[in-house]
């Protein structure tokens, strides 16, 4: 286990990531606020009590506030941050009147509130995206090669050999769909459709529930399904790779180490790790030959259950192909990661409320400073992937029709298309305030369910 950065670390990571997601999200309102003629007031990063800012040539005043939780645009013709209306625009010029908010055509005032969540779910695509310009896509087929111990799949019916295509209806493209989409189901029993020889068997799995825990001693509940679904293929290199040096190429299948015979990826580590500064014999499969190579196993380190370096061997090679893909097909793939994350924020949400996950496992500002001080020390990737789940999340919290938030704006607009008429300033001034205080119970709810888990109180 890796022990947790430090607070100055955690604080400086956590506002690394929120204060340019914030930042984005009310840019977003605010550009295309300017686009339809709509004078903005205030353009705060923060809440409470300026700490810093500056009124531009327009009349914005620009500012940084003291609680770094959130951020407002404050348009012309707004009564607060929340953008509830002002009961009259009396005393206004017709120039100042028509650069107010509510002024505004029903549909421009749609587009305005809905462009702060639309900024965070496009950041999060071109993240995404350019992760898969510059690393690629894996090709791994979902073929199982093997199974855990008291595998559910094995008790189900699998065989090694299968090849999963689809899970509860929803289309398998390759092994690294398949964790994702059973993880959020622990205990529940999923419909699985496998390929065998040329025909396709839908087989009733009831997962096994996993306790996971990462290297910095986070621990949560996960579906499992028992299967080994990486082939012993190998899928390219990395560092001075002693395989490669060997002779060995993408594509070989490794059949033996030693002698010993490999069936899946997860088999190889097993036999290479106590082999450090030998070398030990590799037999691949390659254009339908067995060829064996010779190879200088190195030494290397990962932490044990204590944390602590533990010295083992390496060869190099990792599993999976990586496909280079097109401007396109990654910004296709970046959509559909966003919107994959985005469902299971609804599946897991959904669970809550039905009482198959705890409420425990709600996160707030604490949690996500944690986390952002953790990934911030597993390198930028990790971070930069991190501060996407966040973007994402920020889009569809803000689109909860909740008034106080973007989406319970969007709510009024609707009623306000049904109704042929707006609600009431009196009215959407009272919404708003109930719903700003379900947000703020919400968020001290949140925040001492953080403060439950940390190790000072127990947790």
């Amino acid at each position: 286990m890796t022990g947790s950065p430090g607070i100055l670390t955690t604080i400086f990571a956590f506002l690394l990531v929120l204060g340019p997601l914030v930042l984005i999200h009310e840019l977003g309102h605010y550009l295309v606020g300017r686009l339809f003629g709509v004078k903005a007031d205030a353009f705060s990063i923060g809440f409470g009590k300026e700490l810093a800012g500056w009124t531009d040539k327009r009349g914005t005043r620009w500012k940084l506030s003291a609680l770094p939780l959130g951020g407002y645009v404050q348009f012309a013709g707004d009564m607060n941050p929340t953008s509830a209306p002002k009961p009259d625009d009396v005393g206004l010029s017709p120039r100042e009147r028509a650069q107010t908010f509510h002024s505004k055509p029903l549909w421009q005032r749609a587009l305005i509130v809905f462009a702060g969540p639309l900024t965070n779910l496009l950041l999060c695509v071109a993240i995404f995206a350019g992760f898969f310009s510059i690393y690629g896509r894996v090709v791994n087929d979902a073929e199982i090669s093997g199974f855990t111990a008291n595998s559910p799949a094995q008790a189900a019916g699998m065989r090694v050999g299968d090849r999963i295509v689809a899970i509860d209806g929803d289309k398998v493209d390759g092994a690294t769909d398949v964790p994702g989409r059973v993880a959020y189901f622990p205990g529940k029993t999923l419909p699985i459709a496998v390929e065998r020889a040329g025909r396709t068997l839908v087989l009733p799995v009831k997962l096994a529930t996993q306790e996971f825990s990462d290297q910095f001693g986070n621990k949560a509940k996960i579906g499992d399904i028992g299967v080994r679904m990486m082939p012993p293929v190998v899928g390219g290199f990395y560092g001075d790779s002693p395989a490669e040096d060997a002779g060995l190429k993408v594509g070989d299948r490794i059949v033996a180490v030693n002698g010993a015979a490999i069936t899946s990826f997860e088999d190889i580590p097993e036999l290479i790790r106590p082999q450090a500064g030998r070398s030990v014999d590799l037999s691949v499969r390659r254009d339908g030959e067995v060829r064996t190579f010779q190879v200088k196993v190195t030494e290397g380190s990962i932490p044990d259950a204590q944390g602590k370096p533990q010295k083992v061997g390496q060869i190099g090679v990792r599993a999976g192909r990586f496909e280079q893909v097109g401007p396109v097909d990654a910004v296709a793939l970046g959509f559909q990661q966003s919107f994959r994350a985005m469902g299971n924020m609804v599946t897991g949400i959904t669970q809550i409320f039905t009482g198959d996950r705890s409420v425990r496992e709600l996160g707030g500002p604490i949690k996500i400073a944690q986390y952002s001080g953790q990934t911030f020390t597993l390198g930028w990737e990790a971070f930069v992937e991190f501060a996407a789940l966040i973007s994402i999340n920020l889009a569809f919290i803000n689109l909860l029709p909740i008034p106080g938030l973007d989406g319970g704006h969007l709510a009024f607009y609707a009623a306000e298309l049904v109704r042929r008429r707006p609600l009431g300033a009196r009215s959407q001034e009272w919404a708003i305030k109930t719903g700003v205080a379900l947000v703020l119970a919400l968020m001290v709810f949140v925040t001492v369910n953080d403060l439950a888990s940390l190790p000072i109180f127990g947790g």
